[in-house]
């Protein structure tokens, strides 16, 4: 026996819109939830004062101003932040483009969009008793890990003081407070150190300042914005947008210097000195080259010192392995949008 059960026609047309209404709201509010919540993050490798331009654009809104959420991962290696890039755990990485050009040799497809700091931005220091770069003959010498940014450091201050590299023994010895413990007893005879790591070292074990690679004018891509090609194509809108958030960063880091020491104190542990010394060497002397591209010739060094041990290096150029990107910064800049800030 079938029961029927009469809706009056009027009574049943207004539930089926509003069912219809309430469904489509609801879709629209989870499809605006799931994109509200998608979150961009950006890995910082090898942390500086450089990084300050980030630091400061995440503490002034300025992300959410054009439209984005953004999470800031600190990372004392930039090889680690290659690996987040290449798996999709970050969308951008500020570190040495040395690293997108690794990464590229072996199949990846990580492009720079901006430069930063765009010359090697290491002080060689050594100890009490060296005194020249040429006493380094025989000596032990501290970087970081293989294929880093001191690794190519060193190799480009021996080539300029015309030192075989066979002459010194380069030693791998993680981050900087492992490079200091060799300097002070005795186990290594130099390192090398951005600011304020550098003043700080050779202040407190009364070291050697051997070479300013920043001030010797040599070309490097010390600190790089970098991102998939991939996401890049698929999501230029928020590159955009992202860049034009860290240059309005830098721009209130330039003006505002309390305001950034501030910030730096999140993440670099010192005295108040220090960081005044790693704002003016970084923000000060050279934090405009994130308005303009790393240096050609210094990612043609990074493949030419790949090129000696890699065979995959020999006959690449910056073309071949495409990881220059301008064109996120051709059109900010000629939208005005730079020298808007500037007025």
């Amino acid at each position: 026996m079938l029961l029927a059960v009469l809706v009056p026609r009027g009574n049943l047309m207004k539930r089926i819109c509003l069912c219809a209404v309430t469904t489509l709201f609801l879709i629209s509010l989870v499809a605006h939830s799931s994109s509200a919540a998608e979150k961009i993050r950006v890995g910082g490798g090898g942390v500086t004062p450089m990084h300050s331009v980030i630091w400061v654009a995440q503490r002034e809104g300025l992300f959410k101003k054009y439209g984005l959420e953004v999470e800031y991962v600190a990372l004392n290696s930039g090889t680690l932040g290659v690996q987040m890039l290449l798996s999709n755990e970050s969308q951008f990485l500020f570190s040495t483009g040395a690293l997108a050009i690794t990464a590229n040799l072996q199949g990846a497809d990580i492009s720079m969009i901006t430069g930063g700091f765009n010359l090697f931005a290491f002080k060689v220091v050594a100890r009490p008793e060296i005194k020249t770069f040429q006493q380094l003959r025989g000596k032990k010498i501290s970087i970081s890990q293989f294929g880093s940014a001191t690794d190519f450091a060193v190799q480009a201050s021996l080539e300029k003081f015309a030192i075989d590299p066979k002459q010194v023994t380069v030693l791998q010895l993680g981050n900087s407070s492992n490079r200091i413990t060799a300097l002070a007893n005795g186990a290594t005879e130099a390192s090398l150190f951005t600011e304020p790591y550098a003043s700080m070292v050779i202040k407190k074990y009364r070291l050697n300042l051997l070479l300013d690679m920043a001030e010797a004018g040599m070309s490097y891509p010390q600190s790089t914005l970098m991102i998939k090609r991939s996401y890049l194509e698929a999501n230029r809108d928020k590159a955009v947008n992202f860049v034009k958030a860290i240059i309005e960063g830098l721009f209130i880091a330039k003006k505002d210097k309390a305001l950034t020491v501030q910030t730096m104190k999140k993440y670099i542990r010192a005295d108040d000195e220090v960081f005044g010394i790693g704002y003016d060497y970084f923000l000060g002397k050279h934090s405009e080259g994130l308005l303009s591209m790393p240096d050609r010739k210094g990612v043609e060094f990074v493949i030419a010192q790949l090129a000696a041990t890699n065979p995959k290096a020999k006959g690449q150029t910056p073309e071949t392995l495409r990881v220059l990107e301008p064109s996120i910064l051709d059109e900010i800049r000629k939208s005005g949008f730079i020298e808007k800030l500037r007025n």
